[in-house]
């Protein structure tokens, strides 16, 4: 196994979703991929669909200023209109969505009430170790509040086409827990209440004290569990 752990590579949580929908054929390749020492070029070009909304929405919500949100979706309108390929025009409107769906959630739900301070992401290690798997973790912001800035909590914002489920939702913000349990315990209390997982296409939202509670199973050790097996 310490043979595997030190080449295999390293698991994002979006393929931890993805790998709960494959097939077991499916299931047993994606192992194979990931025990595999052979280093992928990562392909040109593209970069991630959602960039333009997911970067707008962490910049509104740290600077607590909607007209951020507000100016991204009237330079992707322009952008709409300066080009005439339809796959375009169509990853344009879905970033303005996103957008616009920010600006209808309740800020109680996704934000303290009080001052908050913005920590650098590179303060805190991305990759977690868990079960022997290497987790690689992407909070879109993480910061710390209270009278004494004792307490930390972070937030999460995420987005594919057809949208997650709760569930799916749920792993994201367990590895998030994780991710400041590992990292910041030490120094901070950690608000479960504020540790917070976003699906900007359907809307789901987890917080960390939903999964504490019990009223949302914990999905992640049981997939993770099941790729160790396929080790």
């Amino acid at each position: 196994m310490n043979f595997i752990i030190d080449f295999m590579k390293k698991i994002s949580v979006k393929d931890l979703v993805a790998f709960r929908k494959k097939s077991d054929r499916g299931k047993k390749s994606f192992v194979e991929n990931i025990k595999s020492s052979k280093i992928e070029v990562p392909a040109k070009g593209g970069g991630d669909y959602w960039i333009s909304s997911l970067s707008a929405i962490s910049k509104s919500y740290k600077e607590d200023d909607l007209d951020i949100t507000n100016g991204k979706i009237k330079e992707l309108q322009k952008k709409i209109k300066g080009t005439k390929h339809r796959i375009t025009k169509d990853m344009y409107q879905r970033n303005i969505s996103i957008l616009e769906r920010y600006k209808n959630l309740d800020p109680a739900k996704i934000r303290v009430n009080g001052k908050l301070s913005f920590l650098k992401k590179s303060s805190g290690n991305p990759l977690l170790t868990i079960k022997g798997l290497q987790i690689e973790t992407k909070p879109s912001l993480i910061y710390t509040f209270g009278s004494k800035g004792e307490n930390i909590g972070a937030i999460w914002f995420t987005a594919k086409v057809e949208g997650y489920k709760i569930e799916e939702i749920s792993i994201f913000c367990d590895v998030l827990y994780r991710f400041l349990k590992h990292n910041y315990s030490k120094k901070y209390q950690i608000a479960s209440r504020y540790c917070i997982a976003v699906d900007m296409i359907s809307g789901n939202m987890i917080d960390f004290s939903d999964i504490e509670s019990g009223s949302l199973a914990k999905i992640l050790p049981n997939t993770l569990d099941e790729i160790s097996k396929l080790m």
